[in-house]
């Protein structure tokens, strides 16, 4: 039990009147009956207010919530009582959470319910379980507030930016697939399995003219096909050191997660199969190729508790790995970071056992802080000395690309906004060029 600020301020009502009360010398008695009327009606106020079995409470709304996106947490009361009850509920969330409101007030009227919803940030991927609820509610006279402490275990799951993906299968619906500033790169229909015949149109393949249908109909008619599907395509995702560091409030391995669930999904869309592999200095999960919804939600559910490491990863022992397992030619998309050159020579066994097989495809995060190093402007020798710094690396990370591409891989940088757009970007020229 909790006094209100309405008992605060009759208490210094009180306080007024024993001070009028000193010149008259009764003080004392003054001070013994207020406080003693007010201790009265409080008693009386605490009686008169029940809480027990008086309400129905339950939590409502999605458990799945998504990454740094603005989220309701909701919990329903219904009041089972014949007076109307003021409730305030108060919510206590992890760290990991960023709440703008710890408590909500409203007035409930008798056999009615009312929802209280509060707007949440999760700032950390994984399983949090949220267990009790807390409620006052107000006193029938608005002296004292009634504690209720309700058991109600739920865990939420905090996955991959999901918001983005729906607004993104929107995008999936139509003709041209995807977009990376003014580029478009549209799902191409050639292929080797016929599908349909049309009128032919300047541009089109002479090649593909049906010339007995062409006889029949008395107008040219070409083939239609169908691109091949059921391509097998890897992510293969690096929790190791490099992906541990920070892009304003995102973590690389965090942006290459948001990536990896959303080319799943395109390659699924595309008829094709995804596959992943998670990875340090060893290969801690991996799932075979495949498609469909339970595929879909194996992946979530593989991705959304992955921790970074501070261990530097070995891309041999999980390459050669993915070699065995995998015959046929594939397309490996790795989402991974590098500081120096001396890694790409670590891992040149590996990539030239794979590439041999394989169409390799690496997706490096840009660090922005390297440009504003960079851009800096100089006004003392400290400023000289980032702007040094910031070349030095800059040129490392240019000769780790071109390092990379000799070794026969197909080497990325991505800012954070465009990783996912330039991860399904290179999917589709690859698949377009019938590579794999």
């Amino acid at each position: 039990m909790t006094i209100t600020k309405k008992f605060i301020l009759l208490v210094l009502i009180g306080t007024v009147f024993i001070g009028m009360s000193i010149p008259f010398g009764i003080y004392f008695e003054i001070f013994i009956i207020y406080n003693t009327v007010l201790l009265i009606f409080t008693i009386i106020d605490y009686f008169i207010t029940p809480t027990k079995n008086t309400f129905e409470i339950e939590r409502m709304g999605e458990y799945k919530l998504s990454l740094l996106e603005e989220e309701n947490v909701s919990i329903r009361i219904y009041n089972k009582g014949k007076t109307p009850a003021t409730i305030e509920v108060l919510h206590e969330f992890p760290n990991d959470f960023f709440c703008k409101n710890d408590s909500l007030l409203e007035r409930i009227n008798p056999y009615s319910s009312s929802v209280f919803t509060f707007r949440i940030i999760p700032n950390k991927r994984g399983a949090f379980l949220l267990e009790d609820i807390y409620i006052r509610r107000l006193g029938r006279l608005g002296l004292i507030k009634k504690d209720l402490l309700v058991k109600n275990d739920k865990e939420y799951k905090v996955y991959p930016s999901l918001k983005n993906l729906k607004k993104y299968h929107m995008m999936m619906k139509k003709d041209y697939f995807i977009h990376s500033g003014n580029k478009l790169i549209k799902r191409k229909s050639d292929g080797k399995e016929f599908e349909s015949l049309r009128e032919y149109v300047r541009g089109d393949d002479i090649r593909k003219i049906n010339w007995v249908k062409t006889a029949r109909e008395n107008k040219l008619m070409v083939n239609q096909y169908e691109p091949e599907n059921n391509k097998h395509i890897y992510i293969l995702l690096d929790t190791g050191r490099t992906m541990s560091y920070r892009v304003n409030e995102y973590s690389k391995l965090d942006l290459a997660i948001n990536a990896s669930v959303f080319l799943s999904d395109v390659v699924c869309y595309n008829k094709d199969q995804s596959g992943l592999m998670v990875f340090n200095t060893k290969v801690d999960t991996f799932i075979k190729p495949s498609k469909g919804d339970y595929h879909r939600n194996s992946i979530l559910e593989a991705l959304y508790h992955v921790e970074g490491t501070k261990l530097t990863s070995n891309y041999d022992e999980v390459l050669f790995y993915l070699s065995s397992k995998e015959k046929r030619r594939s397309l490996i998309c790795i989402f991974t970071d590098m500081d120096t050159l001396q890694e790409v020579y670590y891992i040149e066994k590996g990539l030239e056992y794979i590439t041999k097989k394989h169409e390799v495809v690496m997706f490096l995060v840009k660090d922005e802080k390297l440009d504003e190093a960079i851009n800096i402007e100089v006004t003392h020798q400290k400023d000289a000395f980032i702007k040094g710094i910031g070349y030095k690396m800059k040129n490392e990370r240019k000769k780790i690309i071109k390092a990379l591409n000799r070794k026969g891989v197909i080497c990325i940088e991505c800012d954070k906004e465009d990783i996912i757009y330039k991860a399904v970007n290179e999917y589709m020229r690859i698949k377009n060029k019938e590579s794999i």
